[in-house]
């Protein structure tokens, strides 16, 4: 195991905290990358099997509504490690490699200041120097973690050279030419035991077993897929037969409208098809893609199913917090499309969320409205540690118990097309605002729940529009400047 100790982080107890470690519960934080909201069995979902995520939804809450704050990985990862917007904290995009500055109230390493022994396992895809302050043993298994120039600082990676396996790394990306599989046409050339899903799993349990049991621990094993490469391993390629899948309601959005409510822009890329996202006349290529996207989802509710079993040997499982989630969604056959990087829609915004503590509900479905940056307040709460100033987001606790009532919007914010793109989800509607000559987009979901019926241009709604964007433009004013504003003030004087 790879252990790291930070000398710049400060994780001394204060003296009334040392005798309250034993009652603190333990924090298991799964996370998957790309995943559906809908793909899971307690969801309903008419193809993929989940038994340990439905068991998890059996012992807690199930938020039917959670949404993330980002549709791509850093930005919305860090939504949740730093429990503030995108606007807040400033990361914009997938280049978090060079970022100069340390973050001693990450979540992680607030924890981790509070007597918590931390672990990272999976893909991180935030900040590598956050990382190192807050987790004590780390193993990566995406190149995206690793140092620049040296792909075997990624953990897996070293694990397959270590094997001999090194030109199978899944990811592709260590060979000049060798692409992702995107479309699942064809299983990974690893075997399920070297497979990217079993290392996290085993790397997870072996902490469990090796970890200081007198401290509690603050775990997020995080799962680099079903995100591309959509590539199972070969014992499990054929687990869902193409021919049974199930496509959504929305999916003759693409294959009958042709996008034909969407700005002009989202049509013309898709006149002609096209791989990324997936887009094909062709339904049985989208079939054969989720047939291999949910034998990954499968695979890992496995290995979740092997860090359960291992807590329940421990006699710890009674103790631990449990939350599932992802750090965004994916098409998923949603408007006939597969992937993202696609606009702002429910299918990628909307992320599973489920939240499972000693002592709380068990059985239950909360359909409030909530975001990415509530999981920090909400941990704080439930283990408690004092709550840093400068979070945005709010606990979910008293939501649940009905103390406090949920919140009456959701934002996504997103840069793309050279621009920043920002999303507002209400109970009954969402709006994206492009700008420009894109515009926008407007549904409602009281009768199109699929997002299928743009009403940006339409007369009707155009009070509601309105409204939605003031309210939009609002929440992009509570920004707050990095620049010394004391020293600003000084000047305009």
């Amino acid at each position: 195991m790879t252990c790291r100790r930070m000398p710049q982080i400060n994780i001394t107890l204060d003296p009334n905290q040392e005798t309250d470690m034993s009652r603190r519960p333990n924090v298991l934080w799964l996370m998957a990358d790309q995943f559906h909201h809908l793909c899971t069995g307690y969801a309903g979902h008419p193809n993929v099997k989940t038994p340990n995520l439905d068991w998890i939804a059996q012992r807690g809450v199930t938020f039917t509504r959670g949404f993330a704050n980002n549709p791509i990985c850093p930005p919305s990862r860090i939504c949740f490690m730093t429990g503030q917007y995108m606007h807040t904290h400033g990361m914009f995009g997938n280049n978090h490699a060079e970022w100069p500055e340390p973050e001693p109230d990450t979540l992680a390493c607030l924890f981790r200041r509070y007597g918590y022994q931390g672990g990272l396992f999976g893909k991180a895809h935030m900040i590598r120097r956050w990382d190192e302050d807050a987790f004590e043993s780390i193993r990566y298994t995406d190149l995206c973690d690793a140092l620049r120039g040296d792909p075997e600082t990624t953990h897996y990676f070293k694990h397959l050279t270590d094997h001999g396996l090194g030109d199978l790394y899944e990811e592709g990306s260590t060979k000049p030419g060798q692409a992702y599989t995107l479309d699942g046409s064809a299983p990974a050339k690893l075997p399920y035991e070297h497979s990217i899903e079993h290392f996290t799993g085993s790397e997870t349990v072996t902490f469990l077993e090796e970890r200081d049991a007198t401290r509690p621990f603050f775990v997020h094993m995080s799962f680099q897929r079903p995100h591309a490469p959509i590539a199972p391993a070969p014992e499990y390629f054929d687990l869902y037969d193409p021919k049974d899948m199930v496509l959504p309601d929305s999916a003759f959005d693409y294959f009958e409208n042709g996008f034909a409510s969407k700005p002009a822009f989202m049509r013309k890329r898709l006149a002609k098809g096209c791989g990324y996202p997936l887009a094909d006349p062709n339904q049985d290529r989208l079939k054969r893609c989720l047939a291999s996207y949910y034998a990954l989802i499968t695979c890992i509710d496995m290995e979740i199913g092997r860090v359960l079993d291992a807590l329940r040997e421990q006699g710890e499982l009674d103790n631990t917090i449990i939350f599932f989630t992802a750090d965004h969604g994916d098409f998923a056959g949603e408007h006939g499309l597969f992937h993202k990087n696609f606009g702002i829609y429910d299918s990628i915004q909307r992320i599973p969320f489920l939240l499972s503590w000693p002592g709380g509900p068990g059985n239950t479905t909360c359909d409030a409205l909530v975001e990415s940056i509530d999981l920090y307040p909400t941990l704080c709460e439930l283990c408690d540690v004092p709550l840093p100033p400068g979070r945005e987001g709010i606990s979910l606790v008293p939501v649940v118990d009905g103390r406090a009532p949920g919140k009456d919007a959701v934002y996504c914010e997103w840069c793309w097309l050279n621009r920043k793109v920002s999303a507002i989800r209400t109970e009954n509607a969402r709006l994206v605002f492009y700008g420009g000559e894109e515009g926008g987009e407007l549904y409602h979901h009281s009768d199109d729940p699929g997002e299928t019926r743009n009403l940006w241009d339409d007369d009707e709604y155009q009070a509601l529009k309105m409204d939605l964007l003031q309210r939009l433009l609002e929440f992009t004013q509570r920004y707050r400047p990095t620049t010394d504003s004391n020293h600003d003030r000084a000047i305009d004087q």
